[in-house]
């Protein structure tokens, strides 16, 4: 899930941005209250602008600093309502268009965001662009919410508009380079990377996140360096040696990719996506057992995290556990319906289970979400064909054979059919077609055979079954053979 900007500094990748404090240390503010009003401590602060508020004689200039500055400390505090209400009071005051309001609005945007309410956010950075088209903080806030809201081509536009105004700002580019590389464009996202290095060699998030970049290119000898200088410049990131671990498991070093994920994790160990990575990691080394206690880890610590309950489902069916499988796909589903891996993978859990019924209706649920997903076509075409529905089956394997032409077990499988319902002259050929994608396919040969039985070609037929034979000789009958 991606992460929403903070006051201080977002957390989206390296998507600095600092919320433009509206502490006033004078000006038309005198005397204690006053000065404390605009001070450091908190509770002195907070009491102090309060009495300023409710005072009688102070102006209205007075009271709108007072709310202002009482406002960002409830922000600091994380009261957003009373910090919302006090910045709301100054607007009224002093009016909504008023060009020193700006910054105002760029806080109360930021106690929006925080309280996700993405609408009146969006407004207010809009109208401290409007009044002021020189905060960066505006852009940089307003860039965050796009891409909470998954509008990279909109936050790309901000990070633009906050570079113009500052060029030389590292963290900027780094922060453009993080949303190029969440929409896919990497060569734009090492190219941001590349400058904010360029500006700031010390910037070990720029050499993380360019690492990452390179992983996604495929390039993992970059992967790997730019990846260890982000963990030499800080030891402590924990995303850096996730990324390390994730480059070397790709290029096949399980061991040093475990030491990294476990370094990871020591570091970050309530961090259920670290905890879930190495549980994918375990499980791509067949290590089952393993891979289902981080994923249950992982759940423990982010009950909503759809992938881990997903890639458990997937080790459980790996094992046989159907139920468990079932159970877990299930959960996927029930967070987010329109998952159609899920509906597929519960599918085959519940056909292996026994339940056909079952099975066909997530597949059924599984193409009306994905028409073309060839995996879903070809699990509903053999359900179909071993509970007697050739018809059908024929549909679902002409329409994988469109998706993939070259698939041998796809016209095998509607040979059969064909074959089933007595059809001897498209199964031939379709058999035909099998052979000649796979020469090794056996079971091709067997089922040709019968249907030159069929037609009374006794010579192909003959012929048929020694290839039959010669490839598979331990063949059960053919009224026991299942394609």
């Amino acid at each position: 899930m991606r992460k929403r900007a903070a006051l201080t500094a977002a957390p989206l990748a390296a998507l600095a941005c600092h919320a433009a404090a509206q502490i006033s240390t004078g000006g038309a503010i005198s005397g204690n209250d006053r000065s404390v009003c605009g001070g450091a401590n908190p509770k002195l602060a907070v009491a102090a602008c309060t009495r300023l508020i409710n005072g009688r004689d102070g102006s209205a200039d007075v009271r709108a600093l007072a709310l202002r500055n009482r406002g960002y400390q409830f922000q600091l505090s994380g009261d957003l309502d009373r910090a919302i209400a006090d910045y709301t009071a100054v607007l009224k005051l002093t009016g909504p268009d008023n060009r020193q309001n700006a910054k105002l609005y760029v806080n109360r945007g930021l106690a929006f965001a925080q309280r996700r309410d993405a609408d009146h956010a969006m407004a207010d950075y809009d109208a401290a662009i409007r009044l002021d088209p020189g905060i960066a903080s505006a852009y940089l806030d307003r860039a965050a919410l796009h891409m909470d809201r998954g509008d990279d081509a909109g936050a790309i536009a901000d990070l633009i508009g906050a570079l113009r105004l500052e060029p030389r700002n590292a963290a900027l580019y780094v922060s453009r380079g993080a949303v190029f590389a969440h929409s896919g464009d990497e060569d734009h996202a090492i190219a941001d990377d590349t400058t904010a290095i360029g500006l700031d060699k010390s910037n070990a998030m720029a050499w993380r996140d360019r690492g990452a970049a390179w992983r996604a290119k495929g390039d993992s000898t970059r992967a790997q360096a730019d990846a260890a200088e982000a963990i030499r410049l800080d030891p402590a990131m924990a995303a850096a040696h996730l990324d390390l671990a994730l480059t070397l498991e790709a290029a096949g070093e399980a061991e040093r990719a475990t030491a990294e994920f476990d370094k990871a994790i020591r570091l970050a160990p309530t961090d259920a996506e670290t905890i879930k990575a190495r549980g994918d990691a375990y499980l791509a080394e067949g290590d089952r057992d393993q891979a289902i206690a981080d994923y249950s880890q992982a759940i423990s610590l982010d009950p909503k995290l759809n992938s881990a309950y997903n890639n458990r489902g997937v080790a459980y069916l790996e094992e046989a556990k159907c139920d468990e499988a079932i159970a877990d796909f299930s959960t996927v589903i029930s967070i987010d319906p329109g998952e159609a891996p899920a509906w597929l993978d519960r599918g085959e859990a519940r056909e292996r289970n026994g339940d056909s019924a079952g099975a066909l209706t997530d597949f059924n649920e599984a193409l009306r979400l994905a028409p073309t997903t060839a995996e879903a076509l070809r699990q509903r075409a053999f359900l179909r064909q071993t509970t007697g529905n050739d018809a059908a089956a024929i549909s679902d394997f002409s329409a994988l054979i469109s998706l993939l032409p070259n698939d041998a077990a796809a016209y095998r499988g509607r040979g059969f059919s064909e074959l089933s319902l007595h059809r001897y002259g498209p199964a031939i050929a379709d058999l035909t077609t099998t052979i000649g994608i796979d020469p090794t396919d056996a079971l091709a040969y067997r089922f040709r055979s019968q249907a030159e039985v069929a037609v009374h070609d006794l010579s192909k037929a003959s012929s048929d079954d020694a290839a039959a034979l010669r490839l598979g000789a331990k063949l059960p009958p053919i009224s026991k053979i299942q394609p």
